[in-house]
């Protein structure tokens, strides 16, 4: 039998369980969208003053469930903004680095540079002012400034779908364009240096089929590693791969890594594209034992599982300079087969299809920072017209 609850300073209730001989601190967090009945969340300790310990730092930490809290400060809103209006749309990987850049730019956190001076600020009586000022004081790069600003805007856009809002400060902010630098252009290996590359890899490794896989279609890395046999058909006599899945290493609750299978981030992800001749032949002596098994198992583990994310770069970083050629990076594999295309007169819509770009210009900035020679050749064009 439990005691009557009282009141914990108007933050939830504190009961004692007979039957369970513990203080139970209870609040509500929301209701079940079938059920319509309120979804509560219980800390509990032989304590009374542990348990409601418990309950006011899970508050602190959460503080659209506090109601004394004000629900219209920014803070809460950029949670809104991480965790209901973004965590169901975008990858594991851009969330994490949208709460990255939360705990060190924005909010008090062991390993925060900067803390929002306006965080917990109702949203009613931020200016842009302020926000601009801010952003002048962090002496941060224009793309974490950018990302900065994508959180502080979308809160802000959220606050104003709610009528919590009539005006978003933020939406007048321009953002600085980044400059590329030519130097961080993702470097990529000429057609001598590719087949000399090719020449040296073992196809007995998983890991460097893998390589010489990325080269001959241009796919992402996390696109690549989960694929299975049953992934390739026949279409008019030749032989296709369907893009329908994405591995990517997602953080769990408890702080470890574990690679989850997700549908590709976009729908121009999801895509067929051909597979050139040599590498269907190539492909044809790679043994695999179900239809359903990874083609590019780790060789690690007498179980199938998938090759570790940064194996891959490793191996091709050795090859390189065992080759000595230029040094590339898995995606620079990727812009590599792009830049094949570009040479070959491919027309660019085709790559971005091929690459599975959303947008025309991710294929054209590719295009416009690959080799000096296509640069060269196309200005020599010219000539035919002057």
């Amino acid at each position: 039998m439990a005691k009557k609850r009282t009141r914990a300073n108007g933050d939830g209730t504190i009961f004692y369980n007979e039957s369970k001989k513990l203080y139970t601190a209870r609040i509500k967090i929301g209701r079940n969208p079938e059920t319509g009945t309120a979804v509560m969340k219980e800390f509990s300790s032989r304590d009374r003053n542990t348990a409601k310990e418990k309950m006011r730092l899970y508050l602190e930490e959460n503080p659209e469930y506090n109601p004394r809290a004000d629900q219209t400060a920014l803070d809460i809103y950029i949670r809104k903004f991480l965790y209901v209006l973004k965590k169901p749309i975008v990858t594991s990987k851009t969330l994490q680095r949208y709460e990255s850049i939360y705990n060190t730019h924005i909010t008090e956190t062991e390993t925060s540079k900067n803390i929002c001076p306006f965080l917990y600020q109702s949203m009613k009586t931020i200016q842009s002012t302020q926000i601009r000022e801010w952003y002048g004081e962090l002496n941060e790069s224009d793309s974490t400034l950018k990302l900065i600003h994508i959180i502080i805007n979308g809160a802000f856009k959220l606050a104003f779908e709610d009528r919590v809002i009539t005006y978003n400060p933020a939406q007048v902010i321009k953002m600085k364009k980044e400059e590329v630098d030519e130097e961080d252009v993702t470097a990529v290996l000429t057609s001598k240096e590719q087949k000399k590359l090719i020449e040296a890899l073992d196809m007995e490794n998983p890991i460097h089929r893998l390589l010489y896989f990325v080269m001959a279609t241009g796919l992402r890395l996390g696109e690549a590693l989960p694929l299975r046999w049953n992934d390739f058909k026949t279409i008019k006599g030749q032989k296709h791969v369907q893009i329908k899945r994405s591995l990517s290493r997602v953080k769990l609750e408890d702080g470890t890594y574990e690679d989850v299978e997700k549908d590709t981030k976009t729908t121009a992800s999801k895509r067929v594209i051909p597979l050139p001749p040599k590498l269907t032949d190539a492909m044809e002596s790679w043994e695999h034992a179900r239809k359903d098994s990874l083609i590019f198992p780790n060789p690690r583990n007498k179980e199938e599982s998938y090759i570790f994310n940064k194996t891959p770069a490793r191996h091709l970083s050795k090859l390189c300079e065992e080759c000595g050629v230029t040094s590339v990076t898995v995606r620079g594999l990727r812009h590599t087969y792009a830049t094949r295309h570009f040479e070959a007169g491919t027309p660019i819509k085709t790559v971005q299809k091929l690459l599975g770009h959303r947008k025309f210009e991710t294929t054209m900035n590719i295009y416009t920072h690959v080799m000096p020679d296509i640069k060269i050749r196309d200005v020599k064009n010219i000539d035919k017209f002057l």
